[in-house]
């Protein structure tokens, strides 16, 4: 038998080692790895939270007010002029009442010449003269009426009956302008109920308790309830609508309050969801107009072809990829370049400079530009990047609507003016603690907005729609062109 050669056993043993090494480093490498992945899957979360941090109004749906000081705004180039009206600009003044409307004349004559300081020798000429005049509010006293309600007691069945009140008379304390008047103090000037109690003390001498500021919001919430139901409608018939929503709070539970307006009527809504469900019930399912609203999903119902996206808000999303760094600033530079070439034809076609056909003829390149660009921005390194410029690829269609389709705005900047009332209320009141007052403050804020569209007056308005509510006539119309039963003035 041959000796074993010592080589043989010297490479079994290395190849031992190596395999012994082989498995050690492939489990080194899993390790690795897997390590590098969590690290990765760290980093995303990371970059995420401070692109949040840095979300502002620049880059996200955050109002300016919330900007911190650091927010850097892009200065504005000076103009070389002095602050104020400018030479040449025409004059503001408030202009003279018609005699007819004055109250109180008084002629004023020299009693002395002003040159020789003699009173005999004055005479009146024959020029007009000069007139000025001021305004003064007497002192307001409210008119009390007191209902004496006599029994008479019948001779035949002996039943003693009471007199009923007419029907034209308040059930409460309060009549329909002084509830109206309440109501707009609440809702138009965002008075808190202490302070309307304070107001109508100091002003009108009618003491009431806070109990009472919310029982007449409730009158009035009431007598508004078929005229906004009715502007409702008109939406679902409009041809053109904005629409928006913002946060609320019912109950000191999460909430939404929802907005869509047309040209001549806006409407809101209080619901506890911001899905379609509210969304269809706002517009009407049937809704045939062109939408213009943000990205929310909420309304992906309406199709893409009769939808126009806010290009005010894919400006800020494109912004927030500049301010994410990365290879996802490069794409929002990039979509930054078209964004501005779109404005500024729109602005043209705006100012009458632009014809409808040169507009969608020149376009067209950005069109094409922007389509590249999301499609390049699809495939981009950053997640949040890429998911976004996916989800912007499926309605790409509603990008354009404005281009071909007169009396559409890219920008939903006219919903978003139209709840900014509503926000400005909300900081102040913190939202409903009720549904009874989500109604009040959705029927008032409709009331309010569609009114001020139409240049009419909400006071007058509202005391007509308490007015018909007690006597049960006819109550006024918040739609144009409708008859419009009002007040009249006491």
């Amino acid at each position: 038998m041959e000796p074993a050669d010592p080589r043989d056993a010297r490479i079994a043993e290395l190849e031992a080692a190596l395999a012994a090494s082989q498995v050690q480093l492939e489990a080194i490498t899993t390790k690795l790895t897997r390590q590098l992945e969590m690290a990765l899957t760290r980093i995303g979360e990371l970059e995420t939270k401070v692109a949040q941090l840095s979300r502002n109004s620049t880059n996200s749906s955050k109002p300016p007010s919330s900007d911190p000081p650091s927010v850097a705004r892009a200065p504005r180039a000076p103009s070389g002029k002095k602050r104020g009206g400018q030479p040449g600009h025409p004059g503001h003044q408030r202009k003279l009442l018609p005699i007819e409307q004055v109250d109180n004349v008084r002629p004023l004559h020299p009693d002395r010449c002003c040159h020789c300081g003699r009173s005999d020798c004055l005479t009146p000429t024959s020029a007009p003269p000069l007139r000025s005049q001021f305004v003064e509010i007497p002192p307001i006293k409210p008119m009390v009426t007191e209902l004496q309600q006599h029994t008479s007691v019948c001779s035949n069945c002996g039943v003693t009956t009471l007199a009923a009140l007419p029907q034209d008379v308040p059930r409460g304390a309060f009549g329909p302008r002084l509830a109206a008047m309440l109501a707009v103090c609440t809702a138009k000037y965002r008075l808190s109920k202490r302070a309307v109690r304070e107001l109508l003390s100091d002003f009108l001498g009618v003491e009431l308790c806070l109990g009472s500021v919310a029982n007449v919001e409730q009158q009035v919430s009431k007598a508004l309830a078929d005229p906004v139901v009715e502007a409702r409608e008109h939406i679902h018939q409009s041809t053109g609508v904005n629409a928006d929503e913002t946060s609320w709070r019912e109950d000191k539970k999460k909430a939404w309050l929802w907005v869509a307006a047309s040209s001549m009527v806006t409407v809101f809504v209080i619901a506890t969801s911001r899905g379609a469900k509210v969304a269809k019930e706002l517009l009407g399912e049937t809704f045939s107009g062109v939408l213009t609203t943000d990205r929310w999903s909420g309304y992906n119902w309406v199709d893409v072809v009769r939808r126009q996206i806010c290009w005010a808000h894919l400006k800020r999303d494109f912004q927030s990829w500049v301010d994410g760094g990365g290879d996802g600033a490069r794409h929002g530079r990039r979509m930054l370049v078209e964004v501005r070439r779109m404005f500024r034809l729109w602005h043209r076609a705006r100012d009458g400079t632009l014809s409808r056909e040169q507009l969608i003829k020149k376009m067209r390149p950005v069109q094409l530009n922007v389509a590249t660009l999301l499609t390049e921005a699809s495939t981009c390194k950053s997640k949040r990047v890429r998911g976004m410029a996916k989800e912007m690829m499926k309605l790409e269609g509603a990008f354009w609507t404005f281009v071909d389709t007169p009396g559409i705005e890219p920008t939903n900047n006219f919903g978003e003016r139209q709840i900014r009332h509503a926000v400005i209320w909300r900081k102040g009141c913190f939202g409903t603690d009720s549904a009874a007052g989500s109604r009040f403050v959705e029927r008032m804020l409709t009331t309010m907005a569609t009114l001020r569209q139409q240049q009419r007056n909400v006071l007058e308005f509202i005391a007509a729609a308490c007015s018909a509510e007690l006597t049960g006539g006819a109550k006024p119309s918040l739609i144009p062109g409708q008859s419009h039963v009002m007040l009249a003035a006491a």
